[in-house]
């Protein structure tokens, strides 16, 4: 898979998972309004578990199992993919039912001594057996990614987000004469719906993509072949510790939200002030902070198959430069988002919440766009190479040190808020360091370029940043209302960072190239201007 290969398949992800946060998004304001505020709340009980479910049975699955696949493909042994995803499929199968008829059966148990509201059960109930459709999914997605072909898990997810959405409100019309627990019973089974819809999908696509590319799997059981047991101690190696570290970050969550109103109240804030603060770092800005990390998160992804196919094939230089150019585009993206959201902090909380104050945590916390982009690319280095569980060491190393610098710095009235974000940021540099540490020393160096990673994209953002304070402050200082002023200072920093990058060669012709749709004839606009090199 070569450099054009992961950007196009970064791409199309990032455009999936932008449409699909989206649409998930719009959805929640008139659902709100359709069951009421207690309707949403218990429409909310439900997921926590079925995510954390998820997160145990399915995280690493996909992963896992492209990497496998991309090994042999490689090799050309199209009967041991077969096997794998055969093995794949009924191993998840067998996973996603027990875990989908252990909650059913236990939803009213923990509906009464988890959430003390009995009509939780109902949601819960609803959504169990939407675990079994997930993890076939996971499969199914994870075999495409094998092949280095992300189109069909993106048509998955938006797919999957619309019969979803359209479930939701149907179910939720329906069934609220009945009682608003019902309502949300039905708004919750839209995930069984949605994921029956997208495993519908990728069967579909499974099949003709077969039979357009001729491909026969003979599942003849051979003597050479790799047994049941064999085949899954390999997903399971890489996709434990991968599921692993997906628990981290929702448990580190968990954590900040019971210790930093604590420690804030200790510092002698009220606790209403606690409460709101609390809000102002993890409900707002900590949404915008994690939009970045939608491209992030599928360069990551597109990586992990591509690096398994070269370490088959022992070509480790060819390893060290795919890693060096999804490295220098993962910092292209995280430097002026990060750097954007710094020095227009207070302006975007008005814009978006109407809440000047939130703009310091904002502030405080944009760093860590930078660290955790840095964070997600390295560990699909690593378990691209097969070492899956030292990103799991480095989110431990992370946990360790953002619970002890949010215990100590937020309770220090000079820090207060402010101490809970310097821990995030603090905590996930350590971990991106470890990981790139690890990195270098499977690589033995040789992929760190000094001036693609660092002193390029720098010197763009630096002018981006400059350039955006000015126009900002000359907008306003000509009674451009902060909403208009905040909007137009955004894009023209955005065109600003990509006309400098440009200028110094910080995008090449190639990655333009790939770009969906505009991308060869952008390319020839930009040529003609003399703004790109070859």
């Amino acid at each position: 898979m070569d450099q054009k290969s992961i950007f196009k398949g970064a791409l199309i992800l990032s455009l999936a998972g932008v449409l699909s946060k989206v649409l998930g998004a719009i959805y929640r304001i008139p659902f709100a309004r359709l069951v009421g505020d207690e309707g949403v709340g218990l429409y909310q009980m439900a997921y926590p578990f079925y995510t954390l479910i998820l997160a145990i049975s399915t995280a690493g699955v996909p992963l896992a199992i492209s990497k496998l696949i991309a090994e042999r493909q490689i090799k050309k042994d199209y009967h041991g993919i077969g096997r794998i995803f055969k093995i794949s499929l009924l191993l998840l199968f067998i996973v996603g039912t027990m875990f989908s008829l252990g909650l059913y059966f236990s939803a009213d148990f923990i509906a009464v001594n988890f959430f003390k509201e009995p009509r939780a059960a109902l949601s819960l109930k609803a959504i169990a057996p939407a675990i079994v459709m997930t993890t076939l999914m996971a499969t199914i997605r994870g075999y495409f990614q094998g092949f280095q072909n992300m189109t069909p898990t993106a048509l998955s997810q938006i797919f999957e987000q619309i019969i979803r959405v359209t479930t939701v409100f149907i179910a939720a019309f329906y069934l609220l004469p009945l009682g608003v627990e019902y309502a949300a019973a039905g708004a919750t089974f839209g995930a069984f719906t949605g994921g029956f819809a997208s495993l519908f999908l990728l069967t579909m696509i499974y099949f003709w993509h077969n039979k357009k590319n001729k491909v026969r799997y003979d599942y003849t059981l051979k003597q050479t072949d790799e047994g049941f047991t064999d085949i899954t101690k390999q997903i399971m190696f890489l996709a434990i510790p991968i599921s692993i570290g997906a628990l981290v970050l929702p448990l580190m969550q968990l954590l900040d939200s019971f210790i930093v109103p604590a420690r804030l109240q200790a510092g002698g804030f009220t606790t209403v002030e606690a409460t709101r603060l609390y809000g102002q770092l993890s409900g707002m800005a900590g949404a915008i902070i994690n939009l970045p990390f939608i491209i992030t998160t599928a360069l990551a992804a597109s990586l992990v198959p591509a690096i398994s196919g070269l370490l088959s094939e022992g070509k480790k230089e060819h390893i060290r430069e795919q890693f060096s150019q999804v490295l220098r585009l993962a910092l292209i993206i995280v430097l002026p988002a990060s750097i954007g959201l710094l020095v227009l902090a207070e302006p975007i909380s008005i814009l978006l919440y109407n809440l000047k104050e939130a703009g310091t945590p904002l502030a405080w916390l944009a760093p860590s766009i930078i660290a955790i982009g840095l964070y997600q690319t390295s560990a699909g280095a690593l378990q691209g190479l097969g070492k899956p569980i030292e990103p799991v060491y480095s989110l431990i190393l992370a946990a360790v040190i953002k619970i002890g610098m949010t215990y100590t710095l937020t309770a220090l009235p000079e820090f207060g808020i402010k101490g809970a974000a310097l821990g995030t940021v603090v905590a996930f540099f350590m971990a991106a360091i470890r990981n790139l540490f690890v990195v270098n020393k499977e690589l033995k160096g040789h992929w760190f370029k000094l001036q693609d990673h660092f002193i390029k994209p720098g010197f763009s953002v630096t002018m981006m940043g400059l350039m955006v304070i000015f126009i900002f402050k000359s907008l306003s200082r000509v009674g451009m209302g902060n909403s208009l002023n905040t909007l137009i200072s955004i894009c023209l920093g955005g065109a600003i960072y990509f006309l400098v990058l440009l200028l110094v060669g910080g995008i090449r012709a190639s990655e333009i190239k790939e770009v969906p749709r505009i991308g060869i004839r952008l390319l020839s606009v930009l040529r003609k201007l003399k703004l790109v090199r070859d």
